[in-house]
């Protein structure tokens, strides 16, 4: 009986493997479409790019607005995406020793400020960031937007250095 029984279990199991066997099918494939932009974060100085304050006393300031040398800079957003500015300077070079930028006018020391609003009328002066650190100059930048600044320059209560100095002011754009 027991061999009955086993031929009979065995053919079920291959009549049940036959089955499953037939019902499975070949490799079947979907698709998925997908799309992707690149991020592109650039920023460019529309205006020259350059500023010159000219002579300046010891324990001075002088600026970009129109009662000042009247050179407004503007910064472009060139990418795609809203963006902020950022604003840093450092120490100058000239052919001397140089100056030391920091948040107030010393010896040997000078200063750096930009404006973004009514600069013309009543300026509000905030510092720019020391290098290596950046300052906000300008946040939510829409893609092709752009923000005019003006620069204040404040020269160091004294100095041994009475060359030309070269200023080097960085704006940074990162993704807002």
């Amino acid at each position: 009986m027991h061999l009955k029984n086993l031929l009979l279990t065995t053919a079920i199991f291959s009549i049940a493997a036959l089955i499953l066997v037939s019902g499975v099918r070949a490799a079947d494939t979907a698709t998925v479409t997908a799309t992707v932009s690149a991020q592109n974060v650039s920023v460019t100085i529309t205006t020259d790019g350059s500023v010159d304050f000219s002579t300046i006393n010891t324990s001075s300031t002088e600026d970009t607005t129109s009662g000042g040398v009247n050179d407004t800079e503007t910064a472009q957003n060139n990418g795609n995406v809203t963006e902020d500015f950022n604003i840093k300077a450092a120490d100058s070079s000239s052919s001397g020793a140089g100056w030391t930028l920091g948040a107030t006018a010393d010896s040997e020391t000078y200063t750096m400020k930009f404006c973004t609003s009514d600069c013309d009328g009543s300026p509000t002066w905030n510092s720019v960031g020391i290098d290596p650190s950046y300052q906000t100059l300008a946040t939510g930048v829409a893609a092709s937007g752009t923000q005019d600044f003006d620069l204040q320059v404040g020269t160091p209560t004294s100095t041994t250095d009475y060359n030309e100095q070269t200023i080097t002011v960085t704006i940074q754009a990162v993704a807002g």
